[in-house]
């Protein structure tokens, strides 16, 4: 049941919006790992298995699993790296970096290893990725996931990214999945229903504190995706805002996604809000996502 906190702002945000369209059922979404397998190949070896598998259109080597006669985690193609299992929204941030084979990027708050190892498969294992995790555990799944999908040119460290700065580094690009309230997961984590306004009075400080550690570190023309699986404004939006007021850097145009909104809680924002892009459970069959694009100037 809605905590009474997210009915107040989601009837607001998102008028007729019900629970039943927050809780159902997704779809489960692969990556093809062209690192190890080509689309075609994989495709033809889990059909075979018996499963049924349909593109997503929106993004580049994902397909939704329509049928599985058993676990999707439990294939040997699974298990040699040949895919992984991301939400499609995920799977999106990455491309929406769009990372180059020449260059030096950063991924803020790396494990379990989804986005690392595609920012490494879209980089063509060329270059340099620098995967920074701060809990001691979660970078142990991180190392795994890189070995897993044979990813060779990254680097998994154990540190807070807050203190990002003491690498000595300029990045050309950086993705910062924030720590967030989770609000756009409660089709597998029901506690989602639940935030209030104690679990952004947390957040919210460590969210700023880390997209203006990173923003420090990158290169002029520099690029960071900041990105959450967060419906509420306050994390995403909002956040951006601040950015916008205070850095000198703007927002670039990304693809796929329903534009950001505008004006949340009747708040008007900078124009270039409308560049950044929102995945809704309803519409796009994926988590509840936010994606923004900074250019650093």
């Amino acid at each position: 049941m809605l905590s009474q906190f997210l009915e107040q702002r989601y009837s607001r945000l998102f008028p007729g919006l019900t629970e039943d369209m927050l809780t159902r059922a997704l779809p489960q979404a692969l990556r093809v790992n062209t690192l190890r397998i080509t689309e075609d190949e994989l495709v033809a070896r889990l059909e075979e298995r018996g499963f049924v598998l349909e593109e997503i259109p929106w993004v580049k080597h994902g397909y939704f699993i329509r049928e599985a006669p058993f676990s999707p985690g439990a294939t040997p193609e699974y298990l040699l790296g040949y895919y992984y299992l991301q939400d499609p929204a995920s799977m999106y941030a990455c491309e929406a970096l769009e990372p180059r084979a020449n260059e030096l990027v950063l991924d803020a708050a790396a494990a379990p290893g989804g986005k690392t190892t595609y920012i490494a498969q879209l980089m063509r294992n060329q270059g340099c990725v620098v995967a920074i995790e701060v809990n001691r555990q979660r970078i142990k799944a991180l190392r795994a996931s890189v070995t897993r999908m044979g990813v060779e040119n990254t680097i998994a460290i154990r540190m807070d990214a807050r203190e990002v700065a003491k690498l000595g580094l300029r990045f050309d690009r950086a993705l910062l999945d924030a720590p967030c309230t989770g609000t756009g997961t409660a089709h597998k984590a029901r506690e989602a229903l639940t935030k209030d306004e104690k679990d952004l009075e947390v957040l919210l400080p460590l969210q700023r504190a880390l997209i203006n550690a990173i923003y420090e570190v990158l290169r002029p023309g520099g690029v960071l995706v900041y990105s959450t699986c967060s419906l509420l404004p306050e994390e995403n939006e909002l956040l951006v805002q601040e950015v916008l007021e205070n850095r000198d850097a703007r927002l670039l145009k990304i693809r796929h996604g329903s534009p950001a909104l505008r004006k949340p809680y009747g708040m008007p924002l900078d124009k270039q809000i409308k560049k950044a892009r929102r995945f809704y459970p309803w519409e796009h069959h994926s988590q509840g996502f936010f994606v923004a694009k900074i250019q650093k100037l």
